[in-house]
């Protein structure tokens, strides 16, 4: 069985110490621990974007479709009785109850006290609740995640965070590494682009943009290439010059077989 709930409480604590530990990712031997944790055999995550307006091709479902393929295909589910990120900075504006979701085999070892073991429609259910509240999910395979939990199996773990723009672990993305940003990767054939006619510069979508990947340049917006594809900047501009768009019919399949590569949830 995993960590019981005072040891997985004093790992969380540390979650409020998230801009330090990314910052040791570019120090000199101490960032070589960090940037283990953070290698692609352990670590690979990918926002799906929860905008409305997304343009797709036609007939293709949503992105969200990609998370629940995995969460129908789990052999085991789990929801965290609260998120680490949103329980130990304090949220005000998120529920701070409302917690990860993990998938697959290691997943039957996470502590009773720590999580509570669910059914598939209770997974999907909890998912389309986030959705519902605001909060962009993130999927992949992290073994600081396998760590916190106790389990041992992390190629078996899955990881599916629901992200506040104010509290969540990758907000501290920004101070880490280029090799530790890399590792969050874009969705497959997702483009975010900016109307110059609508843009009026007034920056709401820089301050929304948790990857600091939005800048102002000559009083227009411009996305750069750190930009997670994570569709907050689209959601916050209020003229709709933000666009994020994605062209290619494939991308479903193509994000879960990448995925799947690295982590297997049967």
């Amino acid at each position: 069985m995993g960590r019981s709930k005072r040891s997985f409480d004093r790992i969380l604590s540390m979650y409020k110490h998230k801009d330090l530990a990314f910052r040791m990712t570019n120090w000199p031997v101490i960032g070589t621990l960090g940037k283990r944790l953070m290698d692609s055999d352990n670590l690979t995550l990918t926002y799906i974007p929860i905008n409305r307006d997304l343009d797709l091709p036609v007939s293709s479902p949503a992105p969200l479709a990609i998370i629940e393929h995995f969460i129908e295909k789990a052999c085991h589910h789990v929801i965290l009785h609260r998120c680490p990120c949103r329980s130990e900075n304090g949220c005000r504006d998120y529920d701070p109850y409302h917690g990860c979701t993990f998938l697959g085999a290691a997943a039957r070892d996470v502590h009773p006290d720590v999580g509570r073991h669910v059914t598939k429609e209770e997974a999907l259910e909890h998912l389309h609740r986030a959705t519902e509240a605001g909060l962009v999910s993130c999927l992949g395979r992290f073994k600081g995640d396998a760590i916190m939990l106790g389990v041992k199996d992390h190629a078996r773990l899955m990881t599916i965070c629901h992200c506040c723009p104010c509290c969540c672990i990758s907000t501290s993305m920004p101070l880490a590494s280029r090799e530790a940003r890399d590792k969050l990767v874009r969705l497959e054939g997702l483009t975010v682009r900016v109307d110059p006619e609508r843009c009026n510069g007034c920056g709401l979508c820089v301050e929304s943009c948790i990857f600091r990947a939005m800048e102002i340049r000559e009083g227009k917006a411009v996305v750069t290439e750190e930009c997670k594809g994570c569709g907050r900047c689209a959601q916050a501009c209020r003229r709709q010059a933000v666009t994020i768009s994605i062209e290619d019919p494939s991308f479903i399949d193509r994000c879960i077989a990448r995925i799947s590569a690295k982590v297997d949830v049967t």
